[in-house]
This record gives structure tokens, sequence and C-alpha cells, in this order.
């Protein structure tokens, strides 16, 4: 049942997300996540940059540590362009509480800037549009949390 799960979604990626789709063409780096207190890395094959369907997404297939299944497939929102400790604070909470990874990541790495997003595992094709909205949404939240915080400086 897991393989064809996985053929499933992998087909559903090959022939309905990744089709026609550019591709950020650059070396990037691994992806690190922490698995039984042990760091594992993920290397990073592809990026694609979702900017012709979806504005500020991104798409990551990663080489998995173990060997089933062979590649992990991660949708990716910008929250921000370039990142920071206070962006890091006020994206952790919903990060942690909706099982999201939140990481500082170059996806550019030609132009040095660290974008702050919010990465989850696409493990279903079911899990796609659902992640697509959550991700949107959370996006809206996190401008206006943002705006907020503006606010208050410009009023001090």
């Amino acid at each position: 049942m897991q393989n064809s799960t996985q053929t499933d979604l992998k087909s559903f990626i090959q022939n309905d997300i990744i089709k026609n789709i550019k591709k950020v063409k650059a070396k990037h780096a691994p992806i690190s996540e922490i698995v039984d207190n042990i760091p594992k890395t993920l290397v990073i094959e592809k990026i694609y940059d979702l900017q012709e369907k979806f504005k500020n997404f991104y798409f990551f297939i990663a080489k998995n540590f173990s060997k089933t299944p062979k590649l992990r497939y991660f949708l990716a929102i910008s929250l921000a362009n370039s990142s920071s400790d206070l962006l890091v604070q006020l994206a952790r909470d919903f990060a942690v509480k909706n099982d999201f990874k939140l990481i500082q990541y170059s996806i550019f790495p030609k132009t040095l800037r660290i974008q702050l997003l919010l990465l989850k595992e696409i493990k279903e094709v079911e899990d796609y549009t659902d992640l697509i909205e959550k991700l949107k949404s959370y996006r809206i939240e996190f401008r206006s949390k943002l705006g907020s915080v503006r606010n208050l400086i410009e009023n001090e």
C-alpha cells in the first residue's frame, strides 16, 4: 500500500505540480532535521518556483536519508525575503503548533539573501491543496502580526 501511495504521489507531482514550472538553478544547501536526537541531512535535489500558480511558494525535492521512500517532497512558502531573529520569534508558535518546519534558507544562493520559509512535507496527494490554503492563510496572519509590530514601533 505504501508503494502505491508513493507512486500516486510521484505521478501527481510530475504531472500536476512541476510540469511547466520554472526550476531554480543553483547548487542548494541541504536541510537538516533531527530524528531520535540525531541530526540527519536531506540533500536538496531540485527546487521549483511556483510563482506562476502561487506567489511566494516553492516546491522542494529532497533525497531521503533512509532507503524508503527514496525522495521526499516539501511545499514551502516564503514568509520574509530576509530573515531575522525577530521574524523567527513571530512565526515560531504557529510552526510548532501545526507541525510545520520553520527554516532560514537561501533559495537563490548567489544573492546571499536568507529567506524565512515555512515548510511542510507532502506525504499524500490530498495534502497538497489543503497545505496551499493553510500556508496562504498563515502568511496573511504573519504579515498582519508584522504590521502590528511596525505600528507599535512607529507609535512609540
